[in-house]
């Protein structure tokens, strides 16, 4: 395994064994020193404070950052998050860790960090390092960008991609009227695939992104971002909380925001399972569920027809995205 590059480590070979699955965790460690090097940021890795393991640090001007790097099967849960940030709260005052982990982040991992009393990670998630190393954006950038937006809203995610659009958008310059666009926030990276899924099965001339907000309690403050930036067609999809008096001032801030707002009764996947056929839930039970799988099985076989008649927020969105059914 020789490839520097992220996108050479994406698709394992047929006879990928563990020993492989552990080199390319080493290689995308070097791969991401060679990212910071690149920019001069004075990488420093596999550092051993007595009694714990750090996979290295980095420099922008005089401000030291912590990193950690993680390439797993699954999502990165709560519990690596919270690890990290308790060898990060140990060091000096101001101190700021930064995770990256080609495997993203669990919807209930960076909840959980918003629920601490301090917060002092920033996380860049698959995307987000594929475009850095696509050159669309630099480090040093995406570290701004990131650094800004959690002192801002407070919160430790922000989608590169979803930064990079609105660079884009406002660069714009045409005599002729735009293309209608929409944003379509979601709670996770999953949940963008889910969606994503379920669009293709309508016809629009509408440009729809749909973007992850990194967890439930992120989507109102990316809402509150894109439309301060001046982004006028948002929609948010969110699901319930388990804390209703959280869930509440969720709620009132996406309706202050003025999105277009689609609230489920379930969580995504239990809410698509509603609509399809019968005979197809049953079949799908014997099915894996790994990466949200299922879910994406649901959007592709959901009846529509019901849906739409079930859920009038989302069908009033499909509307608005001038989308029709497919044949």
């Amino acid at each position: 395994m020789t490839d520097l590059r992220i996108r050479g480590l994406l698709n394992p070979p047929d006879n990928a064994d563990r020993y492989w699955f552990q080199q390319r965790g080493r290689t995308f460690e070097a791969v991401l020193r060679h990212m910071l090097e690149r920019e001069n940021m004075e990488s420093r890795t596999s550092m051993r404070p007595e009694g714990e393991e750090i996979d290295g640090s980095f420099m922008i001007g005089d401000r030291s950052f912590l990193l950690e790097a993680k390439w797993h099967a699954k999502p990165i849960p709560a519990s690596a998050l919270y690890a990290f940030k308790g060898k990060v709260d140990g060091k000096l005052v101001g101190t700021i860790g930064t995770f990256f982990s080609m495997s993203d982040y669990s919807t209930e991992a960076i909840d959980a960090l918003l629920a601490g009393k301090e917060l002092n990670l920033v996380l860049f998630g698959k995307k987000d390092l594929l475009l850095i190393e696509d050159e669309k954006i630099t480090m040093r950038e995406a570290m701004r960008v990131k650094l800004r937006y959690a002192a801002n809203y407070g919160q430790p995610f922000f989608d590169l991609e979803t930064y990079l659009a609105e660079q884009v958008r406002q660069n714009k310059v045409t005599i002729y009227k735009p293309k209608q666009e929409w944003i379509i926030l979601v709670e996770g990276e999953d949940d963008v695939r889910t969606i994503e899924e379920l669009l293709r099965r309508f016809e629009t001339s509408t440009k729809v992104t749909v973007s992850p907000a990194g967890g439930q309690l992120s989507v109102a403050p990316l809402a509150q971002y894109l439309k301060r930036t001046g982004h006028m067609n948002v929609a948010a999809i969110v699901t319930p909380l388990s804390d209703s008096t959280l869930e509440q001032k969720q709620l009132q801030e996406l309706d202050s925001s003025g999105v277009e707002l689609i609230i489920l009764p379930e969580p995504l996947e239990d809410w698509l399972g509603n609509y399809v056929p019968v005979d197809y839930y049953n079949a799908s039970m014997a099915l894996t569920n790994r990466a949200g799988k299922m879910a994406r099985r649901y959007a592709r076989n959901a009846e529509l027809e019901k849906l739409l008649t079930a859920n009038p927020s989302f069908s009033g969105l499909m509307s608005k995205l001038e989308a029709q059914q497919k044949s």
